[in-house]
């Protein structure tokens, strides 16, 4: 789910990198890129996450073996 400054994701795995401008979250079958300015979490739990800021870009990398 996305408005104009909330991203929500559900079912996310894990963080693995994230700051201001960049997120990096583990799904279960790819990785979910969330770039922007001013990001944060606002609130997260075992099954959702939810960022706050200007997203500008989102995109995904397929974890392949």
């Amino acid at each position: 789910m996305i408005d104009k400054e909330r991203i929500c994701i559900y079912d996310y795995h894990e963080v693995l990198m994230m700051d201001t401008h960049f997120f990096k979250i583990q799904m279960h079958d790819y990785n979910l890129i969330i770039r922007g300015e001013n990001l944060q979490i606002e609130y997260y739990d075992q099954k959702e996450i939810r960022l706050h800021g200007h997203v500008k870009v989102i995109e995904y990398d397929e974890n392949r073996v």
